[in-house]
């Protein structure tokens, strides 16, 4: 079986105006804006080539993560989440009542409360489900 391990990673290099050979990860702002035309528009097909590649592989990563692989930089965190609670058209009625159509067009108790300030607290606290939302990051 062919298999892939990564022992030894080889990034893309690009050799600079001046001599200097870069990885692409290490190019600057000052880099691009001194490449010629050929080159830059070279780093940038580069780019696109890689970008669909990394969709692939967070997606397989994600589904190993899922079936309980581990890694050591790519882990599960959690971050507290607050949501409406499901469908409840009493409070969707109280809501446009008092605050407007805008009051129901906004999708998160927090936008809600940037939106109308501090004053909707007591209205929208008896209606938010407290939680958790699982995600993976890298570290």
């Amino acid at each position: 079986m062919n298999e892939l391990q990564a022992i030894d990673t080889n990034v893309a290099t690009i050799v600079t105006a001046d001599g200097e050979v870069l990885p692409v990860t290490q190019l600057t702002v000052k880099d691009f804006e001194s490449m010629d035309d050929r080159t830059l528009e070279e780093v940038n097909y580069l780019f696109k080539i890689a970008d669909k590649a990394k969709k692939v592989a967070k997606k397989e990563i994600d589904k190993r993560l899922e079936a309980g692989h581990t890694f050591s930089r790519y882990v599960h965190k959690s971050r507290k989440s607050d949501e409406f609670d499901a469908d409840n058209n009493d409070f969707k009625e109280q809501m446009i009542d008092k605050y407007g159509y805008d009051a129901v067009l906004v999708k998160s108790p927090a936008k809600l409360k940037d939106k109308f300030g501090d004053v909707v607290n007591a209205d929208v606290e008896p209606h938010i489900v407290h939680g958790q939302k699982e995600y993976a990051t890298w570290e």
